[in-house]
């Protein structure tokens, strides 16, 4: 029995916290995806570094997709910039949960050191 936390989710895709393999669980669309914390970091980074701004200006066909890979994950996946950006909506949000979850639990340790 795996027991999972919601972490983000959109109308697009959803996000959970494995807590048995403390893995993060990424799904969108077709793709559901398994990353160890570091995996996920870098995924993230692999997507904020796409300059959409410079494809949404871009005329020629080449741009109007995205081929994304983690072969570490077995992950190959060519997306349309729309999905990218959904993408990288999700995947940015988990990790802004990641980083509020760590802040909390930070701090409430702290106090209940102090009590």
């Amino acid at each position: 029995m795996s027991i999972s936390n919601e972490l983000f989710s959109t109308s697009k895709g959803s996000s959970f916290q494995c807590d048995n393999s403390d893995r993060i669980v990424l799904n969108f669309g077709e793709m559901k995806a398994s990353f160890r914390i570091q995996d996920f970091l870098n995924f993230r980074r692999l997507l904020n570094k796409i300059d959409i701004r410079s494809k949404l200006f871009d005329l020629s066909d080449d741009s109007d997709y995205q081929f994304i890979e983690a072969p570490q994950l077995n992950l190959y996946q060519k997306l349309t910039l729309c999905e990218l950006i959904q993408l990288r909506e999700i995947v940015n949000g988990t990790h802004f949960a990641i980083e509020l979850n760590s802040l909390l639990h930070e701090l409430l340790y702290q106090e209940s050191e102090l009590i």
